[in-house]
């Protein structure tokens, strides 16, 4: 896979970036990892995850804080209905539910897209902006087909949201061949394990073999936890299965948000954002600010928070009082001192806003360090945009303190960065534990010794008595799958003589030993389907199948025990 250079993309729920590395010079130095530069109010490593498109849905005008501005540009002309502005839209993929290619997206006014032309326009304009940068640093020039593309995804995303993910990054044209899907957690910590030992605080490379530590991904929109252990080689084995939930920093926007709301009210709130849509970008990006300030160990100071004008002027307009006014008839006025065109407000009602999701991310946690497994841990190592807020890391370190908690300096770009060396070094995570069992519906001849509980028994076309809705499994929840493991060889034959396909339903559950497809916690989860080109033998044609689970994806072999032919596959999880 010798690619001229590694590119990975972090496509985040509020913001994204991208950062590269050569292969040359990963070699020498695996930490010289240059990542774009954006340009804003401000220069920053990763812009807000939003596009601005244009009336036929097919063209992206911009993305990011350009994005932000023109959008906002537009709507003060009333023209958005002719636009598409879709923002922080990675959560639609954060679902247990099966989603198909056919899903649509709704932007800010409510009109729909299909979701994988989205975020397909997304990816496409990241990687042009690669592109773009790289060809204007070198003489030789790069191609798309020059680069491994890594794209993160979370570990706690389902099958389908994974794939989903690839086929929109192919339909902006990335060769499937030069992907690779990278779990957000893992690229975190491949990451810190080559930080120097000099800089103890932050690196685990002077972790022995044996030691445990529990991954705490906390980014805008999910909090992902991985535990790992370190093997005899130095690399990394998975000890649980990921987990975690929609607990990230937006969570606190959105107590923020409804603490606003509360003091002017819903309908001033929803008109400031639709009237003055530049403001409404602008509070948010102080508040980002703020957020990352605040720390639990200082809530007897205050926080100041600049007054927005067309918010102050649309309290008065709208209920008689200004901004002011109304902060002073509210139930948080004892909280709040007006000083000229700023609030000065308690540290400790602002602390208010991470509480709950605080408390359900050190709730997860010192459940996880319950399992038998996990149980021995070392450290949590932080990662992450939020995991940049001392409220959060604050907060864990004073819930475990028998554990060592290492936040590396660059907290928010871990996993970008850590994703650059997993596409030059993909098999750093040997071992990872399986989240469900998985198998296929399949049928067999029926007979009185029939081991599994009585379901469906009908004739098939050929007269057999047989019993259908039987879950033959293909590798259990919990288990322990290296990479490139094949799983043990099945064998399957057509049921007819004249079929050119065999089809197979996949099914997940929850369960370690389920027997049918029908029981409570089984869903069909994909469709895997086995070409048949020769036919002439018939019915006793037969297929060898093993599926690969070790790595970020379901790999599927197939071998023709006829011709001796052997395909890779995929299973299909969108429909």
């Amino acid at each position: 896979m010798n690619r001229l250079v590694v590119v990975a993309i972090d496509f985040g729920t509020t913001y994204s970036g991208w950062a590269f590395s050569y292969r040359h010079e990963y070699e020498r130095d695996p930490l010289k990892i240059s990542a774009k530069m954006f340009q804003g109010n401000t220069l920053s490593l990763k812009v807000p995850t939003c596009i601005l498109i244009k009336s036929d849905g097919k063209t992206t005008d911009s993305f990011g804080y350009n994005a932000e501005d023109k959008y906002a540009e537009i709507c003060e002309e009333k023209e958005q209905h002719q636009w598409f502005f879709f923002k922080r839209f990675k959560m639609m993929l954060f679902k247990d539910e099966g989603m198909t290619r056919r899903d649509t997206i709704e932007d800010e006014t409510g009109k729909k897209l299909p979701a994988l032309q989205v975020f397909s326009l997304s990816i496409e304009y990241l990687m042009k902006d690669v592109l773009d940068t790289l060809n204007n640093q070198v003489s030789t020039r790069i191609d798309v087909s020059d680069v491994q593309w890594v794209l993160t995804v979370p570990a706690i995303w389902n099958d389908a949201a994974k794939q989903f993910m690839r086929e929109a990054a192919q339909k902006a044209l990335i060769p499937e061949e030069n992907l690779t899907i990278c779990l957000e957690p893992e690229a975190a910590s491949v990451y810190c394990r080559h930080l120097p030992v000099s800089k103890e605080e932050t690196s685990l490379g002077q972790f022995s073999s044996g030691t445990k530590y529990l991954v705490l991904d906390a980014g805008g929109g999910t909090v992902d936890i991985t535990v790992h252990e370190v093997n005899d080689q130095g690399n990394l084995k998975e000890l649980h299965q990921p987990s975690g939930g929609a607990w990230g920093g937006t969570k606190v926007d959105e107590a923020y948000e409804a603490f606003l709301t509360s003091i002017v009210g819903a309908r001033i709130f929803a008109k400031f954002k639709t009237d003055h849509l530049d403001d409404y970008f602008e509070l948010y990006r102080n508040f980002e600010k703020d957020k990352r300030q605040i720390s639990p160990t200082k809530l007897d100071g205050k926080v100041t928070m600049r007054i927005i004008p067309s918010l102050s002027k649309l309290c008065k307009d709208m209920a008689g009082l200004d901004l002011k006014e109304l902060f002073q008839q509210s139930k948080f006025s004892s909280n709040i001192k007006v000083v000229g065109e700023k609030l000065r407000i308690n540290a400790e009602v602002f602390a208010e806003f991470f509480k709950p999701t605080v408390r359900r991310i050190i709730s997860h946690v010192a459940y996880l360090l319950t399992k038998p497994v996990v149980q021995g841990c070392a450290a949590i190592l932080m990662v992450g945009g939020f995991s940049e807020s001392p409220m959060l890391q604050e907060n864990v370190k004073t819930s475990f303190k028998d554990m060592r908690v290492i936040v590396p300096g660059d907290a928010g770009l871990a996993v970008l960065k850590g994703a650059v060396i997993f596409g030059h070094e993909p098999t750093t995570i040997m071992e990872r534990i399986c989240k469900y069992t998985y198998g296929y519906k399949t049928t067999h001849t029926y007979k009185d010794s029939c081991n599994h509980p009585k379901g469906r028994v009908e004739k098939d076309n050929n007269g057999e008595l047989r019993c259908y809705d039987i879950f033959s499994i293909y590798v259990k929840a919990g288990q322990s799958v290296k990479v490139d493991e094949e799983q043990p060889e099945e064998i399957c034959n057509p049921i007819n003589a004249d079929q050119t396909v065999i089809a197979f339903d996949v099914y997940a559950s929850s369960s370690r030993n389920p027997k049918l497809t029908t029981e409570d916690g089984c869903s069909l989860v994909g469709k895997l389907k086995v070409p048949i080109s020769d036919t002439s033998s018939g019915r006793k044609h037969k297929f060898g199948i093993s599926l690969i689970f070790g790595g970020t994806e379901i790999v599927v072999k197939v071998v023709d025990k006829e011709s001796g032919e052997i395909m890779l596959k995929s299973v299909d999880f969108l429909g």
